[in-house]
């Protein structure tokens, strides 16, 4: 029976991914990488800054780079870009609403804590949210299946009994990993990038109580 649902933020809740591209691409700018539109994808959707980073500056040889420092640059300015341009998809508030009266909710991101933190408390919806992992409580980001275990784990609960709500390859892969079921959002990646999840809905509507049972 599940009795849990876990939302991934960036492209399920927020409508953010082109301002952590662009955030993205202005700090790598600085110590002389320009990040394109495939290499951002290939390299950050779906992943944490230190996960992506780290391979960035390996594989475009960054010498004497560190990334604690290119991850609180572009942490910083990412915040600043969400201050006047936070969106968000619609529908996903009433969605959150509608299922916290029934189900315990958690945030599993790849975003920092101090990013979740500003949208979170922008939205108001930070105590919908039993639990919220994020990037700084993990070793191993997704589509490493740790940030949904650490997830359950905090919440006390069996894999068994999770859905996550995801709309990245890596995210589903992270989710699928860690023996929860999932559904899928074509918000930031082509539907063929995210068949191996349990469901594929194309509005938050669709996201039931009936479907959620039937998983």
């Amino acid at each position: 029976m599940i009795t849990t649902v876990i939302f991934d933020m960036n492209g399920v809740i927020t409508d953010d991914e082109d301002l952590h591209e662009l955030a993205t691409q202005k700090t790598f700018e600085k110590v002389g990488l320009s990040i394109t539109p495939d290499i951002y994808r290939q390299y950050c959707l779906g992943r944490t800054d230190a996960s992506a980073f780290v391979d960035l500056i390996g594989n475009f040889h960054l010498k004497d780079q560190e990334v604690s420092s290119i991850i609180n640059d572009k942490s910083i300015l990412y915040q600043e870009l969400i201050a006047d341009n936070l969106k968000i998809y619609p529908g996903v508030i009433r969605l959150i609403e509608n299922l916290c009266l029934k189900y315990t909710l958690a945030l599993t991101t790849s975003s920092t804590f101090e990013e979740a933190q500003t949208v979170v408390n922008q939205l108001e919806i930070e105590n919908l949210f039993k639990v919220i992992v994020s990037s700084n409580d993990v070793k191993r980001g997704k589509p490493d299946p740790e940030p949904y275990l650490l997830t359950a784990e905090k919440l006390g609960v069996s894999s068994d009994n999770c859905v996550v709500i995801e709309d990245s390859e890596n995210g589903i892969r992270s989710a699928i990993a860690a023996g929860m079921k999932c559904i899928a959002l074509p918000n930031t990646e082509n539907r063929d990038k995210l068949t191996l999840a349990h469901c594929i809905v194309d509005d938050y509507s669709e996201i039931t109580d009936e479907l959620l049972q039937s998983l």
